[in-house]
């Protein structure tokens, strides 16, 4: 083989590799520059249109209130959370048992109403009292006394709402 037509055959052979390798080059060019150029006049008017890409959403069932739905990530979502409409309620801390909760117009109350054990009161003479303000958890006693009737009491005097009848010797 002479050296003019080993030459002649190896310029043909880098011309086909400079086409096919311009030719793949500009495909992916242009396939490139159509894409972005489509993906971005796309995205648009379907933005404008009100549709919203849900790619990079995180919410979950949870998330979302029952009988709603929801996009995220591109699946569709049914709510399981019961939502409770909370705006009417009146409590108050101090009428919520100390320890416990409860969602008053939306917010979380912590109750600060104090339990109050229940007691057994003994009459005396002189007044008994406990302090209020609180949930009595168990019952109150007031003990009683068989001896404290009318016959028992000196007539005309006044025991706890008893008017004595005795007229002693």
């Amino acid at each position: 083989m002479d050296t003019s037509a080993y030459a002649n055959k190896n310029i043909v052979n880098g011309m086909i590799i400079i086409a096919v390798s311009a030719l793949l080059l500009g495909m992916s060019f242009g396939y490139y520059l159509t894409h972005t150029i489509l993906e971005k006049t796309v995205l648009t008017e379907m933005k404008n249109e009100g549709y919203v890409l849900t790619t990079d959403a995180t919410a979950t069932a949870e998330d979302i209130a029952i009988g709603k739905t929801a996009y995220s990530n591109g699946e569709l979502l049914n709510g399981t959370t019961v939502v409770f409409d909370t705006s009417g309620a009146t409590a108050t801390s101090n009428v919520i048992l100390q320890g416990k909760t409860a969602y008053v117009n939306g917010e979380l109350v912590v109750g600060t109403l104090p339990q109050i054990s229940g007691r057994t009161i003994t009459p005396t003479g002189k007044p008994v009292s406990f302090t209020g303000g609180g949930y009595l958890s168990s019952d109150l006693i007031v003990k009683g006394d068989s001896n404290l009737m009318s016959m028992n009491i000196k007539k005309g005097v006044m025991i706890f709402n008893i008017v004595g009848s005795y007229i002693g010797k």
